[in-house]
């Protein structure tokens, strides 16, 4: 059984530790013989980091390493992941990138790898994830011509989507709760890493599956259930939920070539120019839609100097009518 690490992601859960301490529970007691678990918090100041530490000590079993790592600032998912990425066991051929908000099913780390270990074309994969009321959260993530980004069968009962049961090419895993190649993703991911730092939150599961798909890697559901998604704990306390998804959709505008790359140019100017009018006149909110615009377009500028443009068509995508 090969080597695996696990990185699970804290921020200030103090207001769901309940929960964050269900997930951590979850993946300190996965049926795998052969993994780590990294806890990496993020600068947390609520006290939940000290509270994960503790229940962790007088839980973990005796087969399971777990590593604790503290950050010295909020560095979100992307720059949280990268860190427990860089203290993964050397030995580990798969590293697995989750959530605090995920609880996960003891047999979903060993039937993800035993998927990836039969289909050497697939680079990252993930699961079926429920939503807390059973309907699906998702059976990985496809992408449209414009970017948009659509859960497979998300929202719909297992009964009512016939994708659910095979495995099959999706645009992009779930960082929920995504399983990568370590060797896979050191030759071609972003400078060596999973994730781009600069991204913080969002974008970052998309940008790594299109990036290795453009190198011929493959991205895959595979159809087992992984976990139940509590969707966004951490991200609804930032109190910039508004700012992030805006920011990241900007960047993917501009590193990833589309059909349509051209007309994203001018949508691009144009939904600008709109936010910015509507900030002059009191509307604060698409102020915050300004600087999310204006500063995902010019980091995605950067980061396509720095990576190069990715190219949509090499990935599975929906066409658009």
């Amino acid at each position: 059984m090969h080597k695996a690490s696990i990185i699970w992601l804290n921020y200030n859960s103090m207001n769901f530790l309940d929960l964050a301490l269900k997930s951590l529970e979850s993946f300190m007691n996965l049926n795998y013989d052969n993994y780590e678990l990294i806890i990496v918090d993020n600068a947390s100041t609520d006290g939940s980091f000290e509270k994960i530490v503790k229940y962790a000590e007088t839980h973990k079993p005796n087969s399971v390493v777990v590593k604790y790592i503290q950050a010295d600032r909020n560095l979100g998912y992307a720059g949280g992941m990268n860190i427990g990425w860089e203290a993964r066991d050397p030995e580990s051929k798969y590293v697995a990138f989750v959530n605090n908000d995920l609880v996960a099913m003891p047999d979903s780390l060993a039937k993800l790898i035993e998927s990836m270990e039969g289909d050497e074309r697939i680079s990252v994969a993930s699961g079926l994830i429920y939503s807390p009321d059973k309907t699906i959260y998702s059976a990985g993530w496809a992408t449209d011509e414009i970017l948009t980004a659509i859960s497979i069968c998300g929202g719909k009962k297992p009964s009512d989507c016939p994708t659910a049961s095979r495995s099959h090419e999706v645009t992009y895993a779930d960082g929920a709760y995504l399983v990568a190649r370590v060797d896979v993703i050191r030759k071609y991911g972003f400078d060596g890493r999973p994730f781009i730092a600069e991204t913080f939150l969002y974008a970052d599961d998309s940008l790594l599956s299109i990036r290795l798909w453009n190198f011929g890697y493959a991205s895959f559901y595979i159809p087992t259930e992984v976990g139940v998604h509590y969707v966004s704990s951490t991200t609804k306390r930032t109190g910039q939920i508004k700012y992030y998804p805006i920011r990241a959709k900007f960047i993917a505008y501009k590193l990833i070539k589309v059909p349509y790359y051209y007309t994203i140019n001018m949508y691009y100017i144009r939904v600008k120019i709109m936010s910015l009018i509507l900030c002059k006149i009191g509307l604060q909110q698409y102020c915050i839609m300004y600087k999310a615009i204006k500063d995902g377009w010019e980091l995605g500028s950067a980061l396509r100097r720095r990576f190069g443009l990715l190219d949509l068509t090499k990935a599975p995508y929906v066409k658009v009518p």
